[in-house]
């Protein structure tokens, strides 16, 4: 497996991101908050700087959001990962940084690609306050594709992030998620590791009648029958799309994948 000297970040692709504001900025980095959002992730970041990370995020949201994104037990699966101390490794959506900063203490460098500006900006705030200095961060991503050059990666993290990438980019679902998978593929070194985690079309929850967050809070949601869910949407484009583990699959070795290991968290992955 191939590797990199600490600090030295693998090349991005043509045209190269500018910086701004602590983060890098790719060609395709469009996306806008609403300004309820935005009014948020200015208070997130503004308490960030001036009282620290984990003020901001009470300001900001609540501190349950601060437990959720500080609780080392959704770090257990670090574990299962090849991780070397010389491996370049992505994650893509990395939320607040609550992966990519304990990450980065086991590899020797961090690329995160955030689609939020705003939650780009905090992941470099955070960064430099727990002194992670082989994190860098970049905004964009809306269109699905990866702003890195061919085989850059010892690995990728996707972590609860496939199901929602297709809602800024325009396509439908299934289209963007072959397009970011193919991306993965691609970004990936020969012999790398790829770790998805995502939520079942057909999870106990659903299947017993639970709402769907992917669906407007929809009872069953996404493991009601295709048709009869585009019925009941009367023409809404659904914010999210699930798969199940037969869908999942086929789409990862339509992407390259030929070596698939599947594990199955209980009661769920969070």
């Amino acid at each position: 497996m191939s590797a990199v000297a600490m600090g030295e970040f693998p090349p991005y692709k043509s045209p190269t991101p500018h910086f701004h504001n602590g983060v890098f900025v790719s060609a395709d980095s469009r996306y806008h908050d609403s300004a309820d959002d935005q009014g948020q992730l200015n208070t997130l970041n503004a308490v960030a700087r001036q009282r620290g990370w984990r003020s901001g995020v009470s300001a900001a949201y609540d501190t349950e959001l601060l437990h959720y994104v500080d609780n080392p037990d959704r770090l257990i699966f670090l574990s299962l990962l090849p991780l070397n101390p010389g491996d370049a490794v992505l994650e893509i959506g990395p939320g607040l940084g609550q992966i990519s900063i304990p990450l980065s203490r086991r590899v020797a460098t961090v690329d995160a690609l955030e689609v939020v500006r705003g939650q780009a900006e905090f992941c470099a705030e955070r960064s430099r306050q727990e002194d992670a200095m082989n994190i860098r961060i970049t905004a964009g991503g809306d269109n699905c594709e990866l702003p890195y050059a061919d085989e850059s990666f010892n690995g990728v993290i996707l972590n609860l992030v496939l199901e929602w990438c297709g809602w800024r980019a325009g396509g439908s679902h299934e289209d963007m998620h072959r397009k970011l998978l193919g991306e993965v593929s691609r970004v990936l070194k020969p012999g790398g590791f790829f770790y998805l985690a995502t939520k079942n079309r057909f999870s106990l929850r659903l299947l017993t009648g639970g709402p769907d967050e992917h669906m407007f809070q929809m009872r069953f949601g996404s493991a009601l029958p295709r048709w009869l869910s585009r019925m009941l949407l009367r023409g809404q484009r659904a914010p999210g799309h699930l798969h199940s583990y037969r869908e999942l699959r086929g789409l990862l070795r339509r992407a390259g994948f030929d070596r698939i290991d599947s594990y199955w968290a209980t009661p769920e992955m969070r």
